[in-house]
């Protein structure tokens, strides 16, 4: 096939247009890379066990609350009577109970001189105490006690000791949380507060998310480019057209199967209720989290080191990643013919005959379906925890998503078939 300017110009063309993809297509594994690990750390500083499921987190809460109560709580001319009768109360039972008490302690006695030692220290408690008189002064005690607890000093004491009760109480009901993996992100980022990290974390988050798709698209465009200038020839089929569409379409496939596809997310956004007349609140907590390549999907079946997993993890390699790359490499060969390759029955049947038995595109509808399964999932469950919850105001979102992973993959199904039927048709042509 000689030589002539306009094959010259395609060629030269589809070159530039392959090159372009290829160099944007390194720097986009790797952004993804990058922003599924973001994603990842981001999750894990917001996951509910740093927050709602937290025992220590409930136990500052609930402190705050007892705290600013206590600072704010005054004795006024409004409610002075009640809590004056309350103290009252408190002081009358008390005084009633120690009477009961040292008469039932005095009268115990196992021999009559025990009894009459009990008689003679009852007799000395009564000339020296009458409970009657000091429970008739009980008011003028309730007035002291009040004005007792308006004293500042009296205020931190009580805090002190009602904050200290209510952290033994927490040690001795609940486990410590395991913060490894927390502590493990902060280090990571070199971050020295939780909040801090997060928003850095989201800003670049935000930032590779959109440096991400813009290449992504490009790359999309490049390869579709790719194949529309070979199509501009539609009665032949050059050997370096050829080379270039297929590695244009391997360089989908690496990426389809190299990046995430499926993000899985559902968070608790806000969740507030009232304590004590106090407004607490809790927000973005993290439920469940998962953003997963075909390949980090193998990699997790595969460490299970169970036969049924791992013959999954077997089934996903064969038909995502050894079967697609087998049929589109077979089309290399039989159209080269080298060293009369086409002959061979194997690549005639994955260059020419695969097509019907391949399970790329199955597994691009299972992915899709597993996007609209998880989705609906996640939704009807976070719909039921908002719904549940009487008193308290619960937002909920479902962040599950397909990634740009699960659209390079459809762009290869759609490419492996393309390039495969202009194979058939316009080799078909020539060796007749």
């Amino acid at each position: 096939m000689a030589w002539t300017r306009a094959r010259l110009a395609t060629a030269l063309t589809a070159a530039a247009l392959l090159l372009a993809s290829i160099l944007l297509s390194i720097p986009l594994w790797s952004d993804l890379r990058t922003l599924q690990r973001t994603q990842i750390d981001l999750a894990e500083l917001q996951d509910v066990r740093y927050g709602l499921l937290n025992a220590e987190r409930w136990v500052e809460e609930i402190a705050t609350v007892i705290a600013h109560r206590i600072d704010t709580f005054e004795i006024t001319d409004a409610n002075r009577p009640l809590v004056k009768r309350n103290i009252e109360l408190v002081l009358d039972r008390l005084l009633v109970e120690i009477e009961r008490y040292t008469r039932r302690r005095n009268a115990a006695g196992d021999n009559w001189l025990e009894r009459a030692q009990g008689a003679l220290r009852q007799g000395v408690q009564d000339y020296l105490l009458d409970f009657t008189e000091l429970r008739a002064r009980v008011p003028v005690y309730a007035d002291a006690v009040i004005d007792e607890l308006n004293e500042p000093v009296t205020r931190d004491e009580l805090k002190r000791q009602l904050l200290g009760a209510l952290e033994r109480a927490a040690e001795a009901t609940f486990s410590s949380t395991d913060t490894s993996a927390f502590e493990a992100v902060l280090a990571r980022h070199a971050c020295g507060a939780a909040a801090v990290c997060v928003e850095r974390l989201r800003g670049e988050r935000d930032a590779l998310t959109k440096q991400t798709l813009g290449s992504g698209l490009w790359v999309l465009l490049l390869v579709t480019a790719l194949f529309g200038v070979s199509m501009l020839r539609r009665d032949t089929l050059p050997p370096e057209i050829m080379a270039m569409l297929t590695a244009g379409t391997l360089v989908l496939l690496a990426a389809g199967v190299w990046t995430p596809m499926i993000e899985v997310e559902a968070r608790i956004a806000e969740l507030r209720f009232e304590l004590l007349g106090e407004p607490i609140s809790f927000s973005d907590q993290v439920l469940y989290f998962q953003s997963k390549s075909i390949l980090d999907v193998v990699a997790i079946l595969l460490d299970t080191r169970e036969a049924d997993m791992i013959l999954v993890a077997v089934l996903i390699t064969l038909f995502s990643l050894v079967f697609p790359t087998a049929k589109v490499l077979a089309g290399f060969l039989y159209y080269f013919d080298l060293r009369g390759l086409r002959e061979n029955p194997l690549v005639y049947f994955f260059a020419l005959r695969s097509g019907k038995w391949s399970m790329a595109d199955v597994l691009v509808v299972a992915m899709l379906m597993a996007y609209l399964g998880f989705s609906g999932l996640v939704a009807n469950q976070l719909s039921t925890i908002a719904r549940a919850g009487r008193g308290v105001d619960v937002i909920t979102t479902n962040g599950t998503s397909l990634q740009l992973g699960f659209y390079m993959f459809l762009a290869f199904v759609l490419a492996s078939l393309v390039l495969s039927s202009m194979l058939e048709r316009r080799i078909g042509r020539r060796t007749s």
